[in-house]
């Protein structure tokens, strides 16, 4: 099973879910094998499982069930699924989409990805090529580093 995590951002992100759907169709993915958390999108599908949101516990066993990860870069879905040692592909949130106020995700996501903690795509081809390349991505173990990404996100609020 493989557990697409767009976190709860008031902020839609169909883009995600227009890739994955045409990704179902051609056969990159096999939507039996997807379950995708909508967040707060109207988007409608039938090419694979969709939920809104869910109870902590109901989240956490698809993440401890699931192949690997397509996350949003948000801290709090990426961070959880690296300390149970899942392979995660982390698809930002980008501004110029509307699906967030600014490009801090890309920020994050490309920390993770110099640290070869994940793999990184931000578009449709980037997260092609990194779905064929997941099974033999080997990540590092992650080390947790709260103190250098509090300080990214406090000099992000600063400059708000």
């Amino acid at each position: 099973m493989i557990l697409v995590s767009t976190g709860t951002s008031e902020y839609e992100f169909d883009r995600l879910f227009k890739i994955l759907e045409k990704f179902c169709e051609n056969g990159i993915l096999n939507g039996k094998n997807l379950i995708v958390q909508l967040g707060n999108s109207k988007f409608q599908t039938n090419k694979f499982k969709c939920f809104s949101m869910l109870s902590n516990d109901e989240y956490n066993r698809l993440v401890d069930d699931s192949e690997f990860i397509i996350s949003h870069a948000g801290t709090g879905s990426v961070v959880p699924a690296l300390k149970k040692n899942k392979k995660i592909i982390v698809f930002p949130r980008l501004s110029e989409y509307n699906e967030h106020i600014d490009n801090h995700q890309l920020e994050l996501a490309n920390l993770f990805a110099s640290k070869n903690y994940v793999l990184c795509a931000k578009n449709e081809k980037e997260l092609e090529e990194a779905i064929k390349n997941i099974k033999n991505f080997k990540p590092n173990r992650y080390v947790s580093n709260n103190e250098k990404i509090n300080k990214i996100i406090l000099d992000f609020i600063e400059k708000i």
